[in-house]
């Protein structure tokens, strides 16, 4: 069983009771419900929409670390699928399409489902690092046709995606 955490206003309670927005730890004396969840007095003051976005120094922290492992992971599931199932056309078009909004998603959920540009941006880079260390020198070489990029397109067009916004 987890540790419980503190409310970080009253660092003396314990909670299992985390803000639906920024997530940080409260109480029952600080909880607000709302339509969308509890949420801190902070959150709750603040109008529907307006922490949209708006990423937290440990929320953009998460969002790196996890934008980080995915393009470290990433390297070598690129390359299997390129390297191995590229003869497949639309299906390993279809693999790097989901791969790129499962990496994309990843990033979204550590960086606590505020999303937004900076969110967009690290899903984008880390998806398509991996990419450009399996691509890059064939490119360059002229060795790997143009028409690989169309597997880059997708995958980072679908990690942009699962960071959207709705409002």
């Amino acid at each position: 069983m987890s540790e419980p955490m503190r409310c970080y206003r009253h660092p003396k309670r314990e909670t299992r009771v985390s803000c639906a927005t920024c997530g940080r730890p409260i109480c029952t004396e600080c909880m607000r419900q709302t339509d969308v969840g509890i949420k801190c007095p902070d959150d709750a003051r603040l109008p529907r929409g307006a922490r949209a976005g708006a990423m937290k120094t440990g929320q953009v922290i998460r969002s790196l670390l996890a934008g980080a492992a995915v393009a470290v992971l990433g390297v070598p599931v690129v390359a299997y699928v390129l390297l191995n199932l590229g003869f497949l056309g639309f299906i390993s078009w279809a693999v790097h399409a989901a791969s790129g909004y499962g990496a994309g998603t990843l990033i979204y959920r550590a960086g606590g489902r505020n999303g937004g540009a900076i969110a967009v941006v690290i899903s984008v880079v880390a998806t398509a690092i991996p990419f450009i260390v399996v691509l890059g020198p064939g490119l360059l070489e002229g060795a790997i046709s143009p028409i690989r990029l169309v597997a880059v397109a997708i995958a980072v067009a679908a990690a942009g995606v699962a960071n959207r916004q709705l409002y």
